[in-house]
């Protein structure tokens, strides 16, 4: 007979993150929990086959839900059901039994509940700043389109996307060649933009954050800073491309791959969509060989590396426009909606950073819709004052 343990839930979590690919059912640590008792595999194969139509979280119906399938004491139920532990172990188990942890955002218009309150905190749009070395800014909301001594052409006529190509009846001479410029493009709170590179590789660049690049590629390799987050399409070449952060410089001749490397983020995140990458980390003589559907994360205080098999569509869907989250601190969630949304976030109940939630949602929502969600399914509650939004209970 299963049973939960009040003070131990890692069981739970592990398993909500195989059965929500975001690590592999090969994991180690899975595979032992699942050798543990013969009901494990059971209760594992009895989920992951199960699909349920009913998505919407029923605290009462959860619970019952809970207490069916692991067979606990239904005498004990209505008291176990007001402990604080057992809000936790919703938090880790009701998103296995019914598709939902917390709160569940669809894209179903006609599933979409009617809000009567005011709009507040729009989502971000397509916006950044160019600083090139000469001191001079350009706001990439406005078209323009500029030649370069170098015979760089920069434009961004398309929305969203600024290109640079190099002028072909312009002949490369060494005065040429040292007057080429170092960019940088910036995107604030609230916003994201896209870049074509003068090697015609692609940079779609998440909210606060910052690249610096040449405006034309020369020397023997191709070499990017990048401080945030960004998703990279290289253009396959002769020259490497390198892309250095603080702490780690990544290789690659062509491939696509996530980097999320915040200066404020205790750690650091590469992810592999397709093709190979090597990870140079200060200190290694050998670089780490990544290949696809592999995610290295970095801890930058204890400098720790993990690996692991992951789905990348986890890593990549901001690029894709959705937020999606799969068993996650409340706290991880929300720096990803600050930065889209541009507020600051005060929790008034620290037990409240603890609290996982699994969902998903379209970065075209307005913020108070999913804060209504969350505060629909929870005992959350919010405010705003100006640009801050506290959450208390």
């Amino acid at each position: 007979m299963l049973t939960i343990n009040n003070n131990k839930f890692d069981q739970w979590e592990l398993l909500l993150k195989v059965l929500s690919s975001e690590i592999s059912e090969d994991d180690s640590e899975f595979q032992c929990w699942l050798g543990e008792h013969p009901d494990h595999k059971k209760l594992y194969h009895e989920l992951k086959e199960k699909e349920y139509k009913d998505r919407l979280f029923d605290k009462d119906k959860i619970f019952h839900n809970i207490c069916d399938k692991l067979s606990l004491d239904s005498k004990n139920r209505v008291h176990f059901y007001q402990l604080n532990c057992f809000k936790y172990a919703v938090s880790f188990v009701a998103v296995i039994l019914v598709g939902l942890t917390g709160f569940y955002f669809t894209s179903q218009d006609k599933e979409t509940p009617v809000l009567t309150e005011k709009t507040f905190f729009n989502p971000g749009t397509k916006k950044a700043f160019l600083l090139s070395e000469g001191g001079e800014t350009i706001d990439l909301s406005q078209s323009f389109e500029v030649k370069k001594k170098d015979g760089t052409i920069i434009t961004n006529e398309s929305k969203g996307v600024i290109s640079f190509q190099k002028d072909k009846q312009i002949q490369k001479t060494k005065r040429t060649q040292k007057t080429i410029e170092e960019q940088t493009i910036y995107v604030p709170k609230g916003g994201e933009y896209e870049l074509i590179l003068a090697d015609s590789s692609k940079v779609y660049l998440n909210s606060e954050t910052q690249l610096i690049f040449p405006s034309s590629f020369e020397g023997k390799a191709r070499q990017v800073e990048l401080s945030g987050e960004a998703y990279f399409e290289v253009k396959k070449g002769t020259k490497p491309f390198i892309i250095k952060t603080t702490n780690m410089s990544i290789e690659v001749l062509g491939t696509s791959f996530n980097v999320n490397a915040y200066e404020t983020n205790p750690l650091i995140n590469t992810t592999l969509v397709k093709g190979s990458i090597q990870v140079h980390l200060p200190g290694n003589p050998e670089p780490i060989l990544l290949t696809p559907e592999n995610n290295l994360c970095l801890d930058k205080s204890t400098h720790k590396i993990s690996i692991q098999k992951v789905n990348p569509d986890l890593y990549t869907a901001w690029i894709k426009g959705e937020f999606i989250f799969r068993n996650q601190p409340l706290t991880e969630i929300f720096d990803q909606l600050t930065k889209w949304y541009d507020f600051t976030i005060i929790y008034e109940n620290q037990d409240i950073r603890k609290m996982r939630f699994t969902g998903s949602a379209e970065k075209s929502r307005s913020l108070d819709f999913l804060l209504n969600q969350i505060r629909s399914v929870t005992e959350i509650k919010y405010k705003n004052e100006g640009n801050k939004i506290i959450l208390y209970k």
